[in-house]
């Protein structure tokens, strides 16, 4: 369950998608799928790490039991499938519907404008931590909207920036910022606490708020300093 949020998901891909190509040209897909290596790396030694720290390296039998092969019968799957969904949105829809309207809130008061709002404020209080990563408050703010959901990103940098498009920030985002601080920006994003949806998950699957807050705390950690740590090597590199 804590490795979890270290699965590349397709939300990320998005944003992954988007701005290789915006920096690093013909090489975007050799990057892309070296992030993508990078998360599985991470997960693959975070796991050996919380194993060895919160569980003394216990190892646990993985059983599987598997049913038996039956032809597809259409309306046991219907009746699972409107069961399972069913049971998430009462689960997670109630919470993931609360977050999102705090955090549109905090994207829009007390001006109405998000450049002005609490959403941004906070963003340039972590300024500090993102000059560590040649990441502007802008760029923090995307990373916090991105709680929502991880595509929210882009489209908070759109409004940021006043790019108006995708087309408009793609051409917006190479004056800003370099290609190791965009980089930086791919690392924490990959490696980043994941959406609300997960993270409700989470607690739903360990009843436990220590665990789950545990997890946002390793995550926030992790990314913010690999991210630090390839965009100095990056510098100095170039």
């Amino acid at each position: 369950t804590m490795l979890v949020p270290l699965v590349p998901c397709t939300a990320r891909m998005v944003v992954l998608a988007f701005i290789t190509p915006i920096f690093f040209g013909a090489a975007a897909p050799l990057v892309a799928w070296s992030l993508v290596g990078l998360n599985l790396l991470v997960l693959a030694v975070s796991g050996v790490a919380i194993n060895r720290i919160a569980f003394g390296g216990e190892r646990a039998a993985f059983i599987m039991e598997l049913p038996l092969y039956h032809k597809p019968n259409w309306r046991t799957i219907g009746i699972l499938v409107w069961q399972r969904s069913l049971a998430f949105f009462k689960r997670a829809g109630t919470v993931i519907l609360v977050v999102s309207v705090v955090l549109w809130g905090l994207s829009a008061l007390p001006t109405g404008e998000i450049e002005t709002s609490f959403l941004a404020s906070a963003g340039r209080l972590l300024a500090p931590l993102g000059a560590l990563m040649g990441l502007s408050w802008q760029m923090m703010v995307a990373l916090l909207t991105s709680f929502v959901a991880k595509e929210n990103a882009i489209a908070s940098l759109g409004v940021l920036y006043g790019a108006g498009s995708e087309a408009g920030l793609a051409e917006t985002l190479p004056t800003i910022m370099s290609p190791a601080a965009a980089l930086s920006f791919l690392v924490v994003q990959m490696l980043f606490i994941p959406c609300v949806a997960t993270v409700v998950s989470i607690f739903n699957e360990t009843k436990s708020w220590r665990w789950t807050l545990f997890n946002l705390l390793f995550l926030l950690l992790v990314s913010f300093g690999i991210g630090i740590l390839v965009y100095q090597v990056a510098n100095l590199v170039t």
